[in-house]
């Protein structure tokens, strides 16, 4: 029994230590390293460098596989601009029957119930943001904790 646990300790360290040594990826990217691998050109000369390093690429080599680099990079920025126009668009359109549906609504109403309706979607909405904060905050097990009930020990409140 002490022997497995040991194996899995030491197993455990090898993928902590293997996946710390991987670097930020995504999110965790800085802002300017971001922005420069948003760069089609840069993207092309890290990939061929990498290509070029470890396949000891001749320079007419490198040139080659410099410009292929580059043509599907620039391709695959020209699609993710466009995918992102379609989204922006999508959201203004999605946001546009929102309020149209908000003004029907608000028209069937009495006075008092408009209030109360405007009352419950701040509510909610205050609710939304308080969860998406949550979700990037870096205390957000507090956040969770309180959407739970608090629990303590037991699962008793």
């Amino acid at each position: 029994m002490k022997k497995l646990i040991v194996i899995i300790a030491i197993f455990s360290l090898g993928v902590l230590s293997v996946e710390a040594q991987r670097g930020p990826r995504g999110s965790q990217m800085s802002s300017e390293k971001r922005a420069e691998m948003a760069n089609p050109e840069k993207r092309a000369e890290i990939m061929t460098n990498r290509m070029a390093e470890k396949l000891e690429l001749s320079d007419a080599q490198k040139e080659k596989v410099y410009a292929i680099h580059l043509e599907n990079a620039t391709k695959r920025q020209v699609e993710m601009e466009a995918r992102r126009a379609e989204m922006e668009a999508r959201r203004a359109e999605m946001q546009a029957n929102q309020k149209e549906q908000q003004a029907k609504i608000e028209a069937v109403l009495t006075p008092e119930q408009r209030d109360k309706f405007i009352e419950l979607r701040d509510e909610n909405r205050d609710k939304m943001n308080t969860i998406r904060d949550a979700r990037t905050n870096p205390d957000r097990e507090k956040f969770q904790q309180r959407r739970r009930g608090n629990r303590g020990p037991g699962g008793q409140n």
